[in-house]
């Protein structure tokens, strides 16, 4: 009988959301069982055909030679503390669950758009100090997303989302994403389409491809007028560049949910800055995420249970189906 181990939970997932993975295994005719701890000794993870882990592990190829399985199934969207390389060499499938936080990033980045492109923070700043700064809203230059031309930053789930938000909403979305063709939005390499966006989001993986994208060089292209969002991996943007950029006046906006080091230690001196919005890896939450990924994870396990497949969206690595030889 094929084991899933679930290793692992974090602080939004209660027991009963454990449970409804347990039982979405028993129904696929899998068995079970969950492993508490962040680290694993090699006995318990050799014993596993599919495992089923949080951020917090680290699936190094040492762990994944001792795993001898077929799937490693992360229940957040990001991959980074995978060695999808070695999985891929060693055969081993790799997937996430993008669709549980979804709604959430999409929903926390296109707030944070709106608040910096209309210079709001910086109008609850000065209300809160008892300045009514009415008359200088002119100086200021709250700018509309209506029209805007916004940079996201990887088209997978999240950000194709997003881009159908943005359109909703009357702005243009400018897709910047090298892996992705398609005809329906203006597409580009971020650094020649800098100089005519009014606002980038990130929306991509972490790889090494998409380390630093986001570079000092990318953002002295940008606009003064223009605004960053980032809730999608802290080393994808050089943070500390951003951040001096934006206390120089030479970008308008900043907002960051993630960070090359968490917490990040320039927090409370970089967040004093009214065009600066630092949230604490929050994104992806809302108060249903446990059980969004407890059914993000039984989706993934009887699509791959049933077809030896996932889910779009979700397969990372997926190991080629051999073509029967005539």
């Amino acid at each position: 009988m094929t084991h899933v181990l679930r290793w692992h939970r974090t602080s939004y997932e209660q027991m009963a959301h454990l449970q409804l993975e347990r039982d979405a295994s028993r129904s696929l005719g899998l068995q079970w069982s969950h492993w508490t701890e962040r680290e694993a000794p090699d006995p318990v993870v050799r014993e596993a055909d599919i495992l089923v882990v949080t951020s917090k592990v680290k699936v190094t190829r040492k762990v994944l030679e001792a795993f001898r399985g077929e799937l490693v199934l992360t229940t957040t969207s990001g991959y980074d503390h995978i060695d999808v390389d070695a999985a891929a060499s060693l055969g081993i499938a790799i997937g996430r669950c993008p669709m549980a936080r979804r709604d959430a990033v999409v929903e926390q980045a296109l707030g944070q758009l709106l608040t910096l492109m209309r210079r709001q923070s910086e109008l609850y700043a000065s209300a809160r100090a008892g300045q009514w700064k009415r008359a200088e809203l002119p100086r200021m230059g709250g700018r509309l997303l209506l029209g805007a031309r916004v940079g996201v930053v990887g088209h997978g789930v999240i950000g194709e989302r997003m881009c159908e938000l943005l359109s909703a909403m009357g702005a243009h979305p400018v897709v910047i994403d090298p892996g992705v063709q398609q005809e329906r939005y203006e597409q580009g390499s971020l650094l020649a389409r800098a100089p005519r966006l009014d606002a980038v989001t990130l929306h991509c993986s972490l790889t090494p491809s998409s380390h630093r994208l986001l570079s000092r060089e990318v953002l002295e292209a940008l606009p003064q007028h223009a605004v960053v969002v980032n809730t999608a991996r802290g080393d994808v943007l050089d943070v500390e560049a951003a951040v001096d950029m934006v206390r120089s006046g030479r970008l308008r906006g900043l907002a960051v949910d993630v960070f090359p080091e968490e917490p990040y230690p320039r927090l409370a001196d970089a967040a004093s800055h009214p065009g600066i919005l630092f949230t604490p890896h929050a994104a992806g939450y809302s108060h249903d995420l446990g059980q969004r990924v407890a059914l993000s994870v039984a989706a993934n396990l009887r699509s791959w249970a049933h077809e030896r497949d996932l889910p779009a969206g979700a397969g990372v690595w997926v190991p080629p189906v051999a073509v029967p030889q005539p």
